[in-house]
């Protein structure tokens, strides 16, 4: 079928709302949990982590569900609206936490709520990016679509690390941490009530003529279609530490601004910054290289500008003082790396669906799009339980007005040097598998 402009812009406001809202938590969950309510990084860390194993059978299972569905308004209107009103309403539950919670009652709520979050977000998120296989063939018009959704995706990921630290003293009143505390919840609440209305924007105007009919296939079925689609297996791989090397600059950057460099007004700045840049590589710099690259040339390209960033990240762990200035050449990189893999990890996705139909016989769209879901759920939870693990053990003291050298040299190096390995290893997986975005 042929996707109009009214097609892929409603179709894209919906990522819009969405990523919004897995912004804001994937970005400031460990500085709410830890900075605002004052549980420790390391349990935040674990929290982190084995939520996202729980959502290792959460989510395939979803795929399968999805794949399964017959109803009068198609596969996916049901749970992108579902999953999205209740990951609306635990997004707030999870930033608005009662005053009166503490100890291991707040430990509880806490761990109740994100819990939640993640099962909630599951329930939109896979049916909302199994559409792109299901009603595009591989090609230039499933590029076009995907370069849309993930623009507009990128940039409602974005605009949470931007703008919150500047909304909080506003929308709270004050900059202590009882007004950041009220910031949260006024911000969580505003949020929710934009993802709402735009996925209601979205189910409205999704294409009803699909390419692909429900399977009557068991659920086995589904599963071990999914486990001989090696090039699926390969990408989750790739994603979980392509997302995980991002997610840890994300997790860690406003750590460096306010315990390091001692000017958490200037993080807001830098985003701006990187934010331009990550938009300005999925909007201009992706479709002007893929006239005259392959999508496997790109995500080399990618890859490497990356781990040239985090190289010259690595070079300013021993330095004396550590700047805004000396982070814009190394945060330009990796912001380009972050633009073009968000792109091109989601079209590699979608032909991974083409690829196990042929390898297989058998088409899984919404199994293998689950991976996609998981992996980066599970990058955001590696990242965090590294970044929370690594906090503790660097010696910064959230309450301290100032850090030792010994602590910010600590941070320095967990900022810059587990994400190099990560970015190392997500390039010499994709190296092996050849196919990942070979041209048919």
């Amino acid at each position: 079928m042929n996707i109009t402009s009214k097609t892929k812009f409603t179709y894209a406001i919906g990522g819009l709302g969405k990523n919004l809202a897995y912004g804001f938590v994937a970005s400031y969950t460990l500085y709410y949990y830890n900075t605002i309510l004052g549980i420790s990084a390391s349990f935040v860390g674990v929290l982190l982590m084995v939520a996202r194993i729980f959502d290792a059978f959460n989510d395939p299972f979803m795929g399968v569900v999805v794949a399964k569905t017959k109803s009068r308004y198609g596969r996916y209107r049901p749970w992108i609206l579902t999953g999205a009103v209740l990951n609306a309403f635990i997004l707030y539950a999870m930033f608005a936490v009662p005053h009166s919670l503490s100890g291991n009652s707040l430990k509880t709520y806490v761990t109740i709520t994100y819990f939640l979050c993640g099962i909630t977000y599951t329930l939109s998120d896979i049916p909302y990016w199994s559409v792109i296989p299901a009603i595009t063939k591989a090609g230039s018009e499933r590029e076009s679509l995907t370069v849309f959704a993930r623009t507009f995706s990128g940039f409602g990921a974005a605009l949470p690390t931007v703008l919150t630290m500047s909304l909080l003293p506003i929308l709270g009143g004050g900059t202590d941490t009882e007004h950041y505390r009220k910031g949260f919840a006024m911000l969580a609440f505003a949020i929710a009530i934009f993802y709402v209305v735009t996925t209601i924007i979205t189910v409205r105007n999704l294409p009803n003529d699909e390419l692909h009919e429900p399977h009557d296939a068991s659920i086995r079925d589904l599963l071990n279609a999914l486990l001989k689609n090696d090039q699926a297996l390969n990408l989750a791989a790739i994603i979980i530490l392509f997302n995980s090397a991002i997610y840890m600059t994300t997790n860690l950057l406003l750590y460096m601004f306010q315990y390091d460099i001692g000017d958490e007004s200037q993080y807001t700045v830098f985003m701006v910054f990187s934010g331009l840049i990550q938009f300005a590589a999925m909007t201009l710099l992706y479709p002007f290289f893929r006239k005259r690259f392959s999508n496997r040339q790109i995500f080399f390209a990618a890859c490497v500008a990356g781990i040239l960033g985090y190289i010259s990240m690595t070079g300013l762990i021993f330095g004396k003082t550590l700047t805004l200035t000396k982070l814009l050449l190394p945060g330009a990189l990796i912001s380009l790396t972050n633009g073009i893999g968000y792109v091109l990890t989601t079209v590699f996705v979608a032909d991974a669906v083409d690829y196990g139909e042929s390898m297989t016989g058998q088409r899984e769209d919404s199994v293998v799009s689950s991976l996609q879901t998981l992996m980066v759920k599970l990058a955001t939870s590696i990242a965090s339980f590294v970044a929370g693990i690594g906090i503790d053990l660097t010696g910064i003291n959230v309450a301290a007005e100032t850090q030792t050298a010994a602590a910010k040299t600590a941070l320095r190096t967990l900022f810059a040097v587990p994400s190099l390995l990560l970015m190392i290893a997500a390039l010499l997986i994709f190296l092996h598998k050849k196919t990942i975005g070979a041209e048919r």
